[in-house]
């Protein structure tokens, strides 16, 4: 079950788009807006559940994942804060077309499909930043989508998917290495570039002989961005 309270946007920062709201903006949002949280690996929706509302990311990562005709779960994107989930709500679809499923704890604001419509209905500030918010997010998804259908080996595919997911969900370390602060399993590293479990195993063990990344504590480390860029860079 989901946790809700009432909107607290205390410490958001960007890409949020709530920050920096005139207080008269951040009034109007209190009635519609609640703050929900999900445990790692919970499901927030599921493809084919109806529209009920959209969420806000505010702290944590999670995946957009599709059904294929034959049963294949595959990872679309990584979503984190100031990604909006659940966007058909304003466009007045009636079920979802993807699942997302929280990667880490997440924390985030719940907008009814009332809320959303009303926003379409009366234009604010509110709605040209949850515009750029979702301007953005196609843009990454959009990448994504060009990474996982280029012309190239799993391992340049791998190697692109760390680049940008050390972009996204990573911070530096003292060494000036770079942590991925994800629980990246073989199995979801497969769905997000579209390969077997077995081969992504056998492609990581393949960087980390090369130098370029360690597993350490469930986590990887991009111990050489330059030469995982290198390595992808037909794809960038």
């Amino acid at each position: 079950m989901r946790e809700m309270t009432r909107l607290s946007c205390a410490g958001c920062r960007p890409p949020c788009p709530f920050v920096g709201l005139p207080s008269q903006e951040m009034r109007a949002l209190e009635g519609s807006l609640r703050s929900v949280s999900f445990a790692p690996h919970q499901t927030i929706f599921e493809q084919g559940d109806p529209h009920v509302g959209c969420y806000l990311i505010c702290e944590g990562f999670g995946t957009l994942l599709s059904r294929t005709a034959n049963g294949r779960r595959l990872v679309i994107g990584v979503v984190g804060p100031g990604d909006l989930l659940g966007v058909g709500s304003f466009l007045g679809q009636q079920r979802h077309e993807l699942s997302a499923q929280a990667l880490t704890a997440v924390r985030a604001q719940y907008l009814a499909r009332a809320g959303c419509e009303r926003l379409v209905r009366e234009p604010s500030l509110v709605t040209g930043r949850l515009l750029v918010a979702l301007a953005r997010q196609v843009k990454e998804l959009r990448r994504h989508a060009h990474l996982v259908a280029a012309r190239a080996g799993v391992r340049e595919r791998l190697a692109a998917a760390l680049v940008e997911l050390g972009w996204r969900c990573g911070s530096e370390l003292p060494s000036g290495a770079r942590r991925i602060e994800l629980p990246l399993s073989c199995e979801l590293l497969g769905q997000l570039i579209d390969s077997h479990r077995s081969t992504v195993d056998l492609e990581l063990l393949e960087l980390e002989r090369r130098g370029l990344i360690e597993r350490a504590s469930r986590r990887i480390v991009i111990l050489n961005q330059a030469g995982l860029q290198e390595l992808a860079q037909s794809l960038f």
